[in-house]
């Protein structure tokens, strides 16, 4: 008989994540978000820079700009 619990669904954090963020309290969680925002534009700057490299940085900026006020990043 196995005694494991079942399989969280996959769009569920575990436990453990769970007590992990409850530990890092609000100022924490708070900084951890902006991190991860921080590294998603990162990737999303080279991502515009790679498809469109005849674009200059201003342009870059301004694109991403958009894509944010328009909220389909």
């Amino acid at each position: 008989m196995n005694s494991d619990p079942a399989p969280l669904p996959d769009n569920f954090p575990h436990p453990l994540q769970i007590e992990a963020w409850r530990k890092l309290g609000a100022s924490g969680r708070s900084q951890l978000g902006m991190d991860l925002r921080r590294q998603v534009r990162g990737w999303k700057l080279a991502a515009l820079r790679q498809q469109h490299p005849a674009w200059s940085e201003e342009r870059v900026q301004l694109e991403l700009a958009q894509l944010y006020l328009r909220g389909n990043t």
